[in-house]
C-alpha cells in the first residue's frame, strides 16, 4: 500500500477506498489487455500500478459521499479518469524532463524510449477520456477545460525552464493549471454529478483549488527536504530547471553575496549541492513562508465546505486535507 495508507493512522479506514480504485484500475487495464492492447497496457501498468497514493480519485469518491451520493459504480469512473489523466501527464511530463525515475521505478521513455512513451501517455488520456464521457455534458466539458489548461500550463512551465525571472505569479499560473485545477475541477464535476446547486459547486472548485495549490507547494518541499521513500532523488526539480515557489521567494530574499551564490549553484547545480541551497533559502526564509503558506491554503480550503452539513465522509475528506500538510511532518 502507498504512503497514505502506511504512514496516517488516522487514514487506515481509506484501504477499501484506495482498494477499490486498484481493483477497478486493473480491471480497466485486463479488459484493454483482452481486447489486444497488450503492449501498451503493459506500458501503463508499469507506472500506473507502481504505487500511486490515489489521492485525487479517493478526495472525489469521498466529497461524492459527503454530499449525499451513495452509489460507488456512478463516481469510480470518474474518479478514476481524473488519475488515468493523471498518470498520461506525469508520463508526458518525464519526457519533456528527461526524468529517469517515478515512483520508484524507471520511466517508460527510460526503458522502451521516446516514441512508446509518448504513445502510451497519449493512450491513457484516451482511456480517461473515454470513461470522463460517460457523464454529462456540463462534467465532460469541465474536463476538457481543465486538460486545456493543464496543456497550457505545461507550456508556459517550459517558457520558465532555468528563467531565475520567473515571477510569483507566473509560479501560481503554471501550477493553478497543472496541479490545483484538476483538484478543483473533479470536486466541481462530483458536486454536478450529485444534483448540487451552483453555490455548493463554486464551493466545492475553490475547495479542490485551494487543496491542489497547498499540495504543490508541500511537493516542491518534498523536492528539497523530503527523504528517499518518496522514489526519487531530492533537488530533481532544480536539476530540472523547474522554478519552484521556495528558489523564487529565495532569490527575492536574499541580497548581495548570498543571491549571487544561490543564483550560480541553480544555474550550475549538481545534486551534491542541494544542501548548501538549503541552507541559503533556510536563511532567506522561503522554507519556513512556503510552510505557511501551505496552512493557509489548507485553511482556505477547509473554509470553503464548512457550511456542509458534518458528516463521516466530511470528517475523512478534513482528514485527507490534513494529510496533504502531514507528508513533510
Amino acid at each position: 500500500m502507498g504512503p497514505i495508507i502506511k504512514n496516517i493512522r488516522s487514514l487506515r479506514h481509506l484501504r477499501d477506498y484506495k482498494n477499490k480504485i486498484e481493483t477497478y484500475i486493473k480491471d480497466l487495464m485486463l479488459k484493454a489487455r483482452n481486447d489486444g492492447h497488450e503492449e501498451v497496457v503493459d506500458l501503463s501498468e508499469h507506472i500506473l500500478l507502481a504505487g500511486g497514493k490515489r489521492i485525487r480519485p479517493m478526495l472525489l469518491i469521498l466529497c461524492y459521499e459527503m454530499l449525499g451520493g451513495k452509489n460507488l459504480d456512478e463516481i469510480l469512473p470518474l474518479a478514476t479518469a481524473y488519475e488515468i489523466i493523471h498518470t498520461a501527464t506525469l508520463i508526458h511530463d518525464d519526457i519533456n524532463d528527461n526524468a529517469k525515475i517515478r515512483r520508484g521505478v524507471k520511466t517508460i521513455h527510460e526503458l522502451e524510449g521516446q516514441a512508446k512513451a509518448q504513445i502510451t501517455g497519449d493512450w491513457l488520456f484516451v482511456v480517461g477520456f473515454g470513461l470522463g464521457g460517460q457523464y454529462e455534458k456540463d462534467i465532460v466539458d469541465i474536463m476538457s477545460e481543465t486538460c486545456s489548461k493543464m496543456a497550457s500550463a505545461e507550456l508556459k512551465q517550459i517558457e520558465h525552464i532555468h528563467d531565475t525571472s520567473t515571477t510569483i505569479d507566473d509560479y501560481y499560473s503554471i501550477i493553478e493549471g497543472k496541479t490545483a485545477g484538476p483538484f478543483a475541477s473533479g470536486c466541481k464535476a462530483v458536486a454536478i454529478l450529485t444534483g448540487q446547486d451552483k453555490k455548493t459547486q463554486d464551493a466545492l472548485f475553490n475547495f479542490g483549488m485551494q487543496l491542489g495549490l497547498a499540495f504543490q507547494l508541500v511537493d516542491d518541499l518534498l523536492d528539497l527536504i523530503g527523504d528517499d521513500r518518496l522514489g526519487k532523488p531530492r533537488g530533481l526539480d532544480i536539476l530540472e530547471g523547474k522554478m519552484t515557489l521556495p528558489l523564487l521567494l529565495g532569490i527575492q530574499n536574499l541580497k548581495n553575496k548570498d543571491k549571487d551564490k544561490l543564483l550560480d549553484l541553480i544555474s550550475k547545480y549538481h545534486l551534491q549541492d542541494l544542501e548548501e541551497i538549503l541552507h541559503l533559502l533556510k536563511i532567506s526564509g522561503s522554507i519556513d513562508y512556503c510552510r505557511n503558506l501551505v496552512n493557509e491554503h489548507l485553511s482556505s480550503a477547509i473554509r470553503q465546505i464548512n457550511f456542509i452539513n458534518d458528516n463521516p465522509s466530511k470528517k475523512m475528506v478534513l482528514e485527507l486535507a490534513h494529510y496533504v500538510r502531514s507528508r513533510y511532518d
